[in-house]
This record gives structure tokens, sequence and C-alpha cells, in this order.
């Protein structure tokens, strides 16, 4: 390949790895949405039955780690 064909590809392969991260950022929200729907559940029934509301332990994935600046 060469010339219009080689930069048409190239840009697809660009395309594709921004998908992927795509992808994953979107399975890293989803993880961390999860985590927060049992925090909220665990909250809403502890005040419904007028107790203190306990750690679940769940925690978004990635939570330990720095935040990348995104």
């Amino acid at each position: 390949m060469s010339g219009p064909e080689a930069r048409i590809s190239a840009d697809l392969r660009w395309v594709e790895a921004m998908l992927a991260d795509l992808q994953r950022q979107i399975d890293q929200l989803a993880g961390e949405l999860r985590a927060l729907s049992q925090v909220v559940n665990a909250q809403t029934l502890a005040s419904l039955k007028g107790a203190p509301a306990t750690d679940t332990g769940a925690r978004p994935p990635g939570s330990e780690e720095a935040d990348d600046g995104q």
C-alpha cells in the first residue's frame, strides 16, 4: 500500500484503537456505577430501617489507584 491507501489504513487502526480505549473506559465506568449502586442500596435500606448504614465493602474498581487525570 502507498499513498492514500496507506493513510486510510493508518486512520482505521487509529480509530480502532480509540474505540477499544472507549470500550475499556465504558467497562470501568459500568463497574464503578454497579459499586455505587450497591452503596446507595445499602444506605437506603439502612435509612428505612432507621439504623446507621454499614460499609458494604463495595469499592469501585481502581479506587485504590491514583487518579489518571481523566
